[in-house]
């Protein structure tokens, strides 16, 4: 296989809280079978964002510029360091929608021996978190790269079709995705079998990435682009064969189980704590090579064990790098309330090494550890603009196929649009960062390094 680049509380914090949700539905309008599934993500054109989208102007379209809505959007709502420092892991597409961008990116990204791989993960994340954006994206992307439209369909229902290293990778990829939190030692000693340590690290930064932009483009309700690289218009909804046209699907979410309630503080800090013993899943490059790397950026810190595992390669390693340190940096929101994200996010997902950087960082903004430790099991210290952002962060982080307008509407009525682009986009990201350093099983550090850290 070629290597991959890169890139409870029982309040109403609850996730079975936010509005439309409870735990007893069983059906979210996802899709069973393939025609099914065409259908909605062809739908998808027709929708409104559930922020303001605006269409391209007539001067925009006469200059021949074109608009892919996930960059657009991003560009419209975000800071801009946030969307230049991302790098491969979710820059591409033309973000700023110029019609050469577009297709230049992905000329360029089909270029990689692995890129049918690749998206075929990215398929695989986007069917299991029923993100009918991406979904759309994944299926013109396979197609370009050769794929049949029954090759395609054997993604949802026969894995058997496919190579046993990849059909490793895609068991291993729904579980990271839908439950990160019960992934065990044999599941990733499982994939190892066929990756090496540098693959898999390739691996995980590609399934967390693909976990963050599918809740970006879901949650947002951004509505399918009208074409895919280029001014032809992208048919979605065509025939499937017999053989596939009533297969249901065995990667659909149909047996998501809402996450059960978050573990005592003295079982959180114990968890916490175990961190600083346990031994990684991968042998990382050496402390001098991720030193070497780091000082082109930033001489003289000692990289944080996340860096050292993404130093194999320089360039993705240090691009997050400048990422992390300009979403703590940067951006409209409250630095205290970046860190709550950060740590609502953790817990939710059981990341224990995420978790205790984000106690760090709220630590260091002043946050006692008898505050942080209240959200989930107390409200009286928080307000309640607080309590829905943790809400939506916590749905968003273990139920993304939920989420529906009135989630974002609710944001919307205490927040500026930037702001609720910033929280939706804070939250995708941890879910990232959790996934690739939980799966990693990093050691945590005697001294935590804080990123970028507001002063």
């Amino acid at each position: 296989m070629q290597k991959i680049s890169w890139l409870s509380g029982v309040m109403c914090v609850t996730a079975a809280c936010v509005s439309g949700w409870s735990a007893e539905k069983s059906d979210f309008g996802l899709t069973k079978t393939r025609p099914e599934m065409k259908q909605k993500i062809e739908a998808l054109k027709q929708r409104e964002a559930r922020i303001p989208l605006p269409a391209l102007t007539p001067d925009e379209i006469a200059a021949g510029r074109r608009s892919v809505n996930n960059g657009r959007l991003r560009s419209i709502y975000l800071p801009e360091s946030w969307q230049t420092s991302r790098g491969s892991s979710g820059a591409s597409s033309g973000r700023t929608g110029g019609t050469t961008n577009v297709n230049a990116a992905l000329a360029q990204a089909q270029q990689a021996p692995d890129f049918a791989f690749k998206t075929r993960l990215f398929w695989i994340v986007s069917r299991t978190n029923d993100c009918q954006y991406c979904l759309g994206h994944q299926e013109l992307k396979l197609k370009r790269a050769g794929m049949t439209d029954d090759q395609i369909a054997s993604l949802d229902c026969k894995w058997t079709a496919f190579p046993a290293d990849e059909q490793a990778a895609m068991k291993f990829t729904r579980k990271v995705t839908l439950t990160p939190h019960l992934v065990t030692d044999e599941d990733i000693a499982a994939v190892k079998q066929h990756f090496k340590d540098e693959q898999l690290v390739d691996i995980l930064q590609t399934i967390a990435g693909n976990n963050s932009t599918n809740r970006w483009t879901a949650s947002t309700g951004i509505p399918q682009d009208k074409s895919f690289g280029g001014d032809e218009p992208s048919q979605l909804d065509t025939p499937t064969s017999d053989e596939f046209s009533k297969i249901e699907t065995k990667v659909a979410p149909f047996d998501y189980k809402p996450r059960a309630a978050w573990e005592s503080r003295a079982e959180a800090e114990a968890a916490m704590a175990a961190c600083r013993n346990r031994t990684s899943s991968v042998k990382p490059p050496s402390i001098e090579a991720a030193l070497q790397v780091l000082a082109a950026d930033t001489p003289g810190i000692i990289p944080p064990a996340w860096f050292q595992a993404a130093a194999y390669s320089p360039t993705n390693a240090l691009r997050l790098w400048k990422h992390r340190q300009a979403i703590a940096r940067d951006g409209k929101l409250d630095p205290k309330l970046k860190a709550q994200i950060a740590w609502v996010v953790s817990r939710e997902n059981r990341a224990w090494y995420s978790m205790a950087h984000a106690r760090t960082r709220l630590n260091a903004l002043g946050v006692s550890d008898d505050v942080l430790f209240a959200i989930g099991a107390s409200d009286d210290a928080f307000t309640p603009t607080e309590r829905t952002t943790f809400a939506f962060a916590r749905k968003l982080t273990s139920a993304p196929h939920t989420i529906v307008d009135e989630d974002v509407a609710g944001l919307r009525k205490l927040f500026s649009d930037n702001e609720v682009a910033e929280i939706i986009f804070l939250t995708c990201d941890a879910n990232m960062f959790d996934r690739f350093t939980e799966m990693l099983r990093l050691p945590l550090e005697d001294t935590v390094t804080l990123v970028g850290q507001a002063k």
